[in-house]
């Protein structure tokens, strides 16, 4: 199965990649991201993505701060290739693909004095699912309230407006409807 490993400060943390077709990681230090990266690593909230192709993994920067590097140059949206190293503000990011991390564990990365090793499996594509699905349940929920004072306001206004109105022509701030 295709992974990522990624390296920030003293620590190296090894990804699974999802092999279903469609399937996106955002990575980024946003607390809905689906790896998230310590904000002092330089990392946007939502930095970058990787989405699996019929044909591999690429990886598209998200509009982030700093950008997205690949072995130096800036990547806006491209297939991950074995080998290269990304660069995620001060993360590296490095790509290992199916038939090489099939061999064995010489290419994963090696556990030192200084470093620790984690291996995660990505989120499943049913749990970000979710997680949306509540997401945007509870923004209609708060737009409902929303408009909810927003007519209320209105409602306050136009009140308001009657009262000044009827005071100035009648001397009684009482709107004549409501006498």
């Amino acid at each position: 199965m295709a992974s990522i490993s990624i390296t920030y400060s003293e620590t190296a943390v090894a990804y699974e990649l999802p092999a279903e077709v469609g399937s996106v990681l955002t990575i980024g230090s946003a607390e809905n991201c689906s790896i998230i990266l310590p904000a002092e690593t330089g990392v946007s909230k939502h930095h970058c993505s990787i989405t699996r192709m019929e044909d591999g993994y690429a990886i598209a920067d998200l509009g982030s701060a700093n950008g997205t590097f690949a072995n130096g140059n800036k990547v806006e949206n491209e297939y991950l290739a074995a080998g290269s190293s990304y660069q995620l503000g001060s993360a590296m990011l490095t790509f290992t693909p199916d038939a090489v991390a099939e061999e064995g564990a010489e290419t994963a990365p090696t556990a030192t004095k200084t470093r620790k090793v984690v291996r995660k499996a990505a989120p499943a594509a049913a749990d970000r699912v979710r997680a949306a699905a509540a997401a945007a349940a509870y923004n209609r929920k708060q737009q409902q309230i929303n408009y909810f004072y927003v007519a209320l306001v209105l409602i306050g206004a136009f009140y308001a407006g009657m009262a000044f109105y009827s005071w100035q022509n009648t001397g009684n701030p009482l709107p004549i409807f409501l006498r």
